[in-house]
């Protein structure tokens, strides 16, 4: 054999070595990680994959926390337990983040709204719900209403991604799955959506759990490279909506294009209304938490008939609190 190919070889199964030393290391580590802290909720199965969905509080109707791009149900660890005193609230994972299993390709918005309704049907959760979307999610929630619109009794969107806004997606997007599966986004450290230390701190332990496994890693990349697809859908299935929709967007941040977006989002039923949080960017959720909840509030009040303003003034500024960092 010449020497060249020897090298060849040599190089190959040093490659071969370094990527299953890899592939181990990434695959112990989040084992480890998740039989150390277990899920707070339940794993959901809904057709040979599990979600995992995390309900607490009592009351009607429902709500149904969804988080943004890269985001787990952590992320509504201030919003959820203030929530859950007044009605029933439900953070879940997208298949593939969190504590979920996996789910099949293209992650859109369609089979997001359809998993949830699987979810919705198997839990046992009966009757309509609150919908909220935060950021990439309000795409979901939106397609949800208009497939099911005996389901959604209102619609909270939270800093929501439009249809006709710019979306890029990023080249590193296809070698995701690769650097994910050896492990190279875990040795640098690098995680998707919120810092962990940005989360509240009673959810920080489930959020460590699960920021570096793979199949998170690879879903994300999934949703952001269908994101054309999903648009599509956004837009064969725009309809006047006639359920509450109030939209609560972060003015930090934010230009004139991103204001007329959000305000054209509060326009998509003949109940909807618009919210700006002065005092926030775009992770409300975590930036003024207090906001989210009211805005949920109301529209649970006004599901339960009662006489309430959709926009409340005091609402509009935000709480004149200083922002989470």
């Amino acid at each position: 054999m010449p020497r060249w190919m020897r090298r060849a070889a040599m190089a190959l199964c040093g490659l071969l070595a370094i990527a299953t030393a890899g592939v181990t290391y990434q695959w112990l580590a989040t084992r480890r990680e998740i039989a150390a802290t277990p899920p707070p909720g339940r794993l959901v199965d809904i057709g040979g994959y599990r979600l995992h969905l995390w309900c607490t509080g009592d009351g009607a109707p429902a709500v149904v926390l969804d988080a943004g791009l890269g985001g787990t149900s952590a992320g509504w660890g201030f919003v959820q337990p203030e929530v859950a005193r007044f009605t029933r609230v439900c953070s879940y994972d997208r298949a593939g983040m969190g504590y979920s299993d996996p789910g099949p390709s293209a992650r859109t918005a369609r089979r997001v709204a359809s998993e949830l309704a699987e979810l919705l049907a198997r839990s046992g959760m009966a009757g309509q719900v609150v919908l909220v979307g935060e950021s990439i999610a309000g795409f979901n929630v939106r397609v949800f209403a208009a497939d099911h619109p005996d389901r959604a009794a209102a619609l909270v969107l939270v800093d929501a991604s439009h249809e006709d806004d710019a979306h890029e997606v990023p080249g590193m997007a296809r070698f995701v799955p690769l650097l994910s599966t050896m492990g190279i986004f875990r040795l640098l450290g690098m995680s998707f959506g919120q810092r962990v230390e940005s989360l509240a701190p009673s959810v920080q332990k489930y959020a460590r759990a699960t920021r570096f496994r793979a199949a998170g890693y690879q879903a994300a990349a999934d949703e952001i490279m269908h994101i054309g697809r999903t648009v599509s859908e956004v837009r064969t299935t725009r309809r006047k909506l006639t359920i509450p929709v109030l939209v609560v967007t972060g003015a930090r941040g934010a230009d004139e294009n991103w204001r007329r977006l959000q305000q054209d989002e509060a326009s998509l039923s003949e109940r909807g209304c618009l919210i700006t949080v002065h005092e926030s960017g775009h992770v409300v959720a975590i930036d003024q938490p207090q906001v989210v909840v009211h805005a949920i509030r109301t529209v649970v009040e006004i599901v339960r008939g009662q006489d309430v303003p959709l926009c409340a003034q005091m609402a509009a500024d935000g709480p004149r609190t200083p922002p989470r960092q």
